[in-house]
């Protein structure tokens, strides 16, 4: 007796529209993100996924500057394809337009977005990506760190037309088994192009600077300092003499990560942070009792630098 058929697995796909920094959290499959707006949204974001067992793509959209920290959980491996014309920076390096951005497994990610930053994402768990290493002939050690490959103009047009092809795919499949192994072979074929690309590059690229990645360090270990020590009274010296560095190293370190001055950065950090409270707060909470408790010790500055982030005033956000 033949064995029974077996059929793909569905592809779940998702589809969301973006307004609030946290629900970025989950816009990268298989990582967790922490989102602050740093400048009002122009319009709403989005982000849309494709998820099976075998790989995860997301296409998205950041109508918004924002500063971003994540984490590549072990085994698994991100792919970022910068494709829109707002740019980005993350660990300190440059993503403009037709970057490719590997972040191997465990990896941490610092960074932020300009408005009309586009990505295509691509997650792999440990057995893709042990493959596509090997396709690219890379040793045990290599590529085990952030690194930005520049695209050439014709691999990027190329890699283009890939993935408008496989995104068409992935949208008219119908659920049918037909349709839905078409899409699974398309989104399969596209993460192990780009995969061995990616590993191809990297062999090639020269690895930043020791500066650069000790700034990264520097403002990663700052950001945690700045965080544990959201709701007390400090300044940006305080930081500098916790971290036992000059105010200049601090200061290149932030704009070179997160293309703001610490202070600046700070001060984005806790009206996300009172926002975050006044989402979850009863409607009768004290807005000013907040503010106070993250350090906002002038209430009608406050007020106006929320509704410039926002778009909206605290009481707005506490009553929705």
């Amino acid at each position: 007796m033949p064995p029974p058929p077996t059929f793909p697995q569905a592809i779940r796909h998702t589809r969301r529209i973006i307004s609030d920094p946290d629900q970025f959290g989950d816009a990268v499959s298989g990582m967790k993100l922490r989102v602050e707006f740093q400048r009002r949204q122009v319009r709403p974001s989005q982000v849309e996924q494709f998820q099976t067992p075998e790989w995860a793509l997301d296409f998205g959209e950041a109508q918004v500057k924002t500063s971003v920290r994540g984490v590549v959980p072990g085994g698994w491996a991100s792919l970022c394809l910068v494709r829109g014309p707002g740019g980005s920076t993350w660990n300190g390096q440059s993503g403009e337009t037709g970057t490719l951005c590997c972040v191997p497994p465990g990896e941490e990610l610092d960074g932020r977005t300009e408005p009309g930053f586009e990505w295509m994402t691509l997650a792999l768990p440990p057995s893709a990506w042990a493959q596509c290493r090997a396709l690219a002939g890379l040793a045990e050690r290599a590529l085990h760190r952030y690194t930005a490959c520049p695209l050439p103009a014709r691999d990027f047009a190329r890699i283009e037309r890939q993935v408008r092809a496989t995104y068409g795919a992935l949208q008219t499949a119908s659920g049918d088994p037909e349709s839905t192994l078409s899409a699974q072979d398309a989104g399969r074929s596209l993460a192990m192009h780009l995969a061995t690309l990616a590993g191809e590059l990297a062999g090639k690229i020269t690895p930043p600077r020791d500066s650069l990645r000790n700034r990264t360090r520097l403002a990663r270990r700052a950001q945690a300092w700045m965080r544990e020590h959201l709701a007390e009274p400090w300044r940006v010296p305080d930081v500098c003499l916790a971290l036992s560095v000059s105010r200049r190293e601090l200061e290149y370190a932030f704009r070179t990560t997160f293309d703001q001055s610490p202070r600046e950065f700070v001060h984005s950090l806790r009206l996300n942070a009172i926002r975050r409270v006044l989402l979850r707060a009863d409607p009768g909470a004290s807005i000013l009792r907040i503010a106070l408790d993250y350090g906002m010790n002038h209430p009608s500055r406050f007020a106006a630098d929320y509704r410039a982030l926002f778009g909206e005033s605290p009481s707005e956000t506490l009553r929705a």
